[in-house]
């Protein structure tokens, strides 16, 4: 039933607001690519600490989940540009009414996919901060301790 209201609305999504749409879901997954390097450099730098710490399955855990983010940030990009390319026959006044319904289901499926992409990489990142939270605050004990 959600699906077939999704595509109701976007029938009436213009050709504009699809690019719109595009365009910023492509921002943000360009951020969080920046944002997975400094993660990585984060967890990189406290290796020794995860090393001496009960933390090294957890750290390993994020770690592999961080590396499955970014392997799918790299595959989102890819997909939208390459969507973002197609938008093109929306707009050349050509009636291809098959295309652009199935350039619409893309759409639909792109909506979807990032939402639960973002979710997905948001837990990760919550996961990823709570870990060095937890490392920097034995760290911080430690040097007082000394």
């Amino acid at each position: 039933m959600k699906t077939k209201s999704n595509s109701k609305v976007v029938e009436w999504y213009s050709a504009e607001r699809m690019h719109d749409m595009s365009k910023k879901w492509l921002s943000e997954l360009n951020f969080i690519k920046d944002e997975q390097q400094f993660l990585e450099e984060l967890i990189t730098d406290y290796t020794h600490q995860i090393i001496n710490d009960d933390a090294l399955s957890r750290a390993q855990d994020v770690t592999t989940a961080l590396l499955r983010t970014t392997r799918g940030t790299q595959k989102l990009i890819a997909a939208l540009e390459q969507h973002e390319n197609d938008l093109s026959l929306m707009v050349d006044g050509k009636d291809e009414l098959e295309k652009e319904k199935k350039y619409k289901a893309e759409h639909i499926e792109f909506i979807a996919t990032i939402s639960s992409f973002f979710h997905d990489y948001k837990a990760v990142k919550f996961e990823i901060f709570n870990l060095v939270k937890k490392l920097m605050k034995t760290d911080k004990q430690e040097r007082l301790l000394k």
